[in-house]
């Protein structure tokens, strides 16, 4: 008999099962650094937890967040007819749209931009607007002159891109920009410096992302612009020629680099450099699991505390057509997993200061969303939120999710000691290596001896609580192990396998 290690990996679902160098399943935990080469820790992932029971008339479709002039966090929302507040004394949704409100299409969502103390939305559907965070009491036009899908602040200029104006009616390859420091200002006037331009061979703007530069995202390239002041304003020069983005709601910036989904997967553009970041990980299973007729709904975060982003989408399996899947990408160790979603909608946000007397709002002590210690109760710390579909306000500071974890297939006769030469091996138990006194660890062993058969699964082990062994007993030719981790648990890092060679007829 001999006991095995076998190292959490990479997750790669998009590589066959048998002889994979990663997991092919990784769900309900997120990705950290492993202690060897090669090697992944995997975390636990929290669940949403109600932050407030407060309500919109229909789904959110943008948000945004900033500060006043003493540093005042702020926290904005829309949906289709209005743009709100969270009011920090009651935690509520305030109507603070313009008067008459807005009709954002289903086919639309809203995105913002500040540029110094305004806070500006746009729709397409409807007028860009605006409003002054230091006085904060309601949204009205930046301008009558063009709107927009997308927008972006960029070297004293707001910019405006897939356009629509009076004169010329709907370009969606048209980048236009205000005036310099005059953000309502969007006359085109040599004076000002407010000017447009069009970008021809690559389809509709997608987005607009900036860093040193400003970059225009659009179906089949990504084009730079460059501030050269009068008489031209901005250069234009191709970066990506035949490569763009196919899904707008999955672009997000994060340290200066930009992210995104094209056609055949994810990507990372960073100083105007694109590079693939699912090829051979997660790009296929994404591609073959997501629902992207429903891809107006997926929305994309960055967790604040963790060096993670996250994409929510519909998958084909939605019941009810709403999001209910996560990917997570740690972008420093370029690792992936998958998990639940817990809410509709996820979106960066700044935390509201608490008062002891605003807990009495949650009734029990078990209903506080999250720690004493959490930085939730501080006023203006970077969170993750999620908003449920009638804009419900959620934290991720609730009970553990239940994680799942697939290895390989491996021929487990080949990896330990093995004088007669047997392909044929016993597993009489399994170990988890993970951390958490409270947590509940569970195996199955799948079996198999041909490599075209489907695996057959063991029922689920309970691991003792002693030798932290599951005991199988099984024999087969082929293994492979799922690990289910319930309760409080903190890190998982790999398997121990006790194991032996079949005797040799």
């Amino acid at each position: 008999m001999a006991v095995i290690d076998i190292p959490f990996t990479s997750f790669t679902p998009d590589l066959p099962s048998l002889n994979n160098p990663g997991l092919v399943k990784a769900h309900n935990c997120t990705p950290g650094l492993g202690a060897g080469a090669g090697a992944v820790t995997l975390f636990p992932l929290k669940s949403a937890s109600l932050y407030s029971n407060t309500a919109m008339d229909s789904r959110p479709l943008g948000s945004a967040i900033g500060q006043d002039q003493n540093g005042n966090a702020k926290v904005y929302a829309a949906n289709a007819s209005k743009i709100y507040k969270l009011n920090p004394a009651d935690r509520q949704w305030t109507n603070i749209s313009r008067v008459g409100g807005y009709s954002t299409t289903d086919s639309e969502s809203w995105e913002s931009t500040e540029f110094g103390s305004l806070q500006i939305f746009t729709n397409y559907n409807d007028e860009p607007q605006f409003i002054d965070m230091n006085v904060d009491t309601q949204f009205a036009n930046l301008t009558t002159l063009v709107k927009g899908r997308y927008i972006a602040t960029h070297k004293g200029f707001v910019i405006l891109g897939n356009t629509w104006d009076a004169i010329d009616g709907g370009i969606p390859y048209r980048v236009r920009w205000s005036g310099l420091e005059l953000p309502s200002e969007f006359a085109y006037s040599a004076a000002t410096m407010a000017d447009f331009n069009d970008i021809h061979g690559f389809g509709a703007i997608q987005g607009l992302v900036t860093d040193d530069s400003c970059y225009v995202i659009l179906q089949r390239g990504i084009v730079q612009m460059s501030f050269v002041g009068a008489p031209w304003v901005f250069q234009f020069t191709d970066r990506v020629v035949g490569k763009g983005c196919s899904v707008a709601e999955s672009i997000i910036t994060v340290e200066g680099k930009h992210y995104f989904l094209s056609d055949d997967g994810f990507y990372k553009l960073e100083q105007g450099n694109l590079t693939p970041i699912g090829i051979g990980k997660i790009d296929s299973w994404f591609l073959d699991n997501a629902d992207l007729s429903q891809a107006k709904l997926m929305t994309v975060a960055a967790d604040p505390r963790k060096t993670l982003i996250y994409w929510q989408f519909v998958s084909k399996d939605a019941v009810t057509g709403a999001p209910d899947l996560m990917l997570a990408y740690n972008y420093v160790t370029g690792e992936w997993t998958t998990a639940d979603a817990t809410t509709d909608f996820i979106f960066n946000s700044v935390s509201l200061p608490w008062t002891v007397d605003q807990l009495d709002a949650f009734v029990s002590i078990d209903a506080v969303p999250a720690s004493f210690d959490d930085p939730i109760w501080a006023g203006g710390n970077s969170m993750l939120w999620g908003l449920s579909a009638t804009g419900a306000v959620h934290s991720f500071g609730g009970p553990t999710m239940e994680a799942s974890i697939e290895t390989r297939e491996i021929q487990l006769s080949d990896n330990i000691p093995n004088e007669t030469g047997a392909d044929i091996a016993i597993v009489n138990a399994v170990r988890p290596i993970f951390k958490g006194g409270g947590a509940t660890a569970r195996i199955q062993v799948g079996t198999k001896n041909l490599p075209n058969e489907d695996m057959s699964w063991s029922p689920l082990k309970e691991c003792n609580s002693y030798t932290g062994f599951a005991y199988v007993r099984s024999r087969s030719r082929y293994q492979q192990f799922r690990i289910t981790l319930s309760g409080e648990w903190s890190s998982a890092s790999s398997l121990e396998i006790d194991g032996q060679a079949a005797g040799k007829r």
